[in-house]
Parts: C-alpha cells; structure tokens; sequence
C-alpha cells in the first residue's frame, strides 16, 4: 500500500471496493462499444439494474403488497382510529398474515445510494486519468483505450452532439465529464424521475392518509426536483446514468404494478392495461373479502381502482349502443 493510500485509507478502501470496478466496467464497455461513452453508461447502468433484478423485484412487490392491503388498512384505521395501540397491533397482524413488510422497499435504495455515489466520483477522476494512470486503477484483463501513456480518456457521447467539452478550474475536460449546457439531461432525468415516483404510488390511495403516508406522497413531487438540482451542474454522464436506471425502473413497474397514479395525470391510460392489472385486482379482491370476513363486514371492501375501471367500462358499453342505433 503507497503512501497516499495510508495517508487516507477511507478514500482508498472507497475507491477499491466501488470507484475503480465502476472505472473498469465502464472503460471496457468503452472499449467494446464503438468507443462512445454514453452507450457505455447505458449499458452498465443496464448491466447494474440486472445484477440487481431480484432485490427491485422485491422492492416493487412490497409496493405492490402495500397497495393491495391499502383498503384494509384504510378499514382498520376507521375501525380502530381512536385506539392507536390496537391500531397497531391489527397493522401489524395484517402484515405478517400478508407476507408484507413496509420498510422491506428500502434496502434497493440503500444499495443504489453507493452506486450513484461511486458513479459520480468515476466521473471527477475520469477526465483527468491519463493512459498510465488508468493502467494502475482499471482491472488487469481491462485494455487501456488510449495509447499514449500522457493521454487523456475521451468521454464524448457521439449520440448528444450538445455535450462536447468544457474548461474547470484551467482543467480541458472532455464530453460527458462537462455538465450538460443545455440542461437537458437534468431536465430528463427529473421527468423520468417523477414518472417513475407517481407510478410507484397506490392506485387505491387512502381517503385519510397517515402523517408517514402523507410524507411519502409530498416526496413523489420533491425527489423529481431534488434530481434535477443535483445533475444541473455536475458532470452530464451522471445524469446519463440517472435516466438509464430510471427508465429501466419505469418498465419494471409496468410489468409488475402496473401504471400506479399515471392514469390520474394522464386520463388516457386507464383504458390501456398492463401485465400487473388482471392479477392485482385479483389478489385485492382476496384481500378485501379476507377483511371483511375478519371485521364481520357485511359487504367486501370497495376498491376505488375497480370502481372507476367498472364506470369507465358502462360508460364505453354506452357509447358502442348509441352509434350502433
């Protein structure tokens, strides 16, 4: 170990265990793929979400558990509002008779803090590796694209013409180490960002949502801003990685909890169904038919998703009578 490295060995374990394989990862998709770094971005960032498929699976189907009990909880809340010790022993019954843990959604984010963190500081080393530089830090089997040892990485995206290069602190970076000038990576990321976020959202929201629930809805509009601040002024490849993963979680979703809150911002798509639809509304009618049996409900708890699926359909089954006369 030199001694830059005893000197600070907390930055030297950091960049060890995550920085430097994220360096590798990258260079030798650069490498592969037509020596353009956004695509190499993309297809790690790609490469990252698969590793990690089985915990965002998970992830999302908590979400998704949550929105099938939302009724119930709702029912409960109503039932036993005024008696908040009894009100959590039932919440806690109703979890671990469902399988359903409400923090067992955090630990994808946990993981995916460490990455965005190591990705952007992949990309202030970077730029200003050298050949020689990149031959100390990549993995051995990784070839170093450049051939003169004093030469720097080109990190430009041939696809996003608009990132080229910039100059910081008397430093010549080069493409998507620059932050993007016309902002509109931040901008994108923020929108796909926000898309993803409403979509994670219970399609049957509680009437009275608890001051936590309260906390997580105020967050779908927050997050998306916080996005857009953070990638504004820091490298633009950064923001690559946060549209890519994004994007990714935005189809997982759709096939796995369906379209969330969408449909209330964009009317349309209640009438295009997904994969999730069918089984959700299965499994919530389970649920509440459990719960009224459970509570001595005469009648199953109402979802408000079937009810406005049920109203949309008469209303087309309307239509369809009025031309055929």
């Amino acid at each position: 170990m030199d001694a830059a490295c005893l000197a600070d060995l907390r930055t030297c374990l950091w960049n060890f265990a995550l920085v430097h394989p994220l360096l590798s990862l990258l260079v030798g998709a650069y490498d592969i793929l037509f020596h353009d770094f956004g695509l190499a971005i993309v297809a790690v960032t790609i490469g990252i979400r698969l590793a990690l498929y089985p915990l965002f699976v998970t992830q999302i189907r908590s979400q998704r558990a949550m929105q099938e009990i939302g009724p119930v909880l709702k029912e409960l809340q109503n039932k036993y509002g005024k008696d908040r010790q009894r009100l959590a022993e039932e919440q806690m019954k109703l979890y671990r008779e469902r399988g359903v843990s409400p923090f067992s959604g955090c630990l994808p984010l946990l993981l995916q803090m460490p990455i965005l963190f190591a990705m952007y500081a992949a990309f202030l080393q970077a730029p200003l590796l050298t050949g020689d530089q990149l031959r100390t830090v990549l993995w051995p089997f990784i070839p170093v694209p450049v051939t003169d040892g004093s030469q720097l990485l080109d990190l430009t995206a041939h696809w996003l013409p608009w990132v080229t290069g910039c100059v910081q602190d008397g430093v010549t970076l080069s493409g998507l180490g620059c932050p993007d000038p016309l902002k509109i990576l931040p901008i994108l990321a923020g929108a796909a960002q926000l898309v993803a976020s409403v979509m994670a959202q219970p399609r049957t929201m509680p009437a009275n949502p608890d001051p936590q629930a309260r906390m997580m809805q105020s967050m779908v509009y927050y997050f998306p801003i916080i996005t857009v601040v953070i990638a504004w002024s820091f490298p633009a490849g950064l923001a690559v990685y946060w549209v890519t993963t994004t994007l990714f979680q935005i189809v997982q979703q759709y096939f796995v909890s369906g379209w969330g809150q969408l449909p209330r911002w964009l009317p349309f798509l209640r009438g295009i169904p997904t994969p999730a639809d069918k089984g959700m509304a299965r499994e919530q009618r389970a649920v509440a038919a459990e719960a009224a049996a459970d509570m001595g409900a005469p009648e199953p708890v109402e979802l408000e998703g079937e009810a406005e699926d049920a109203a949309e359909g008469e209303r087309r089954s309307r239509r369809r009578r009025r031309r055929g006369r």
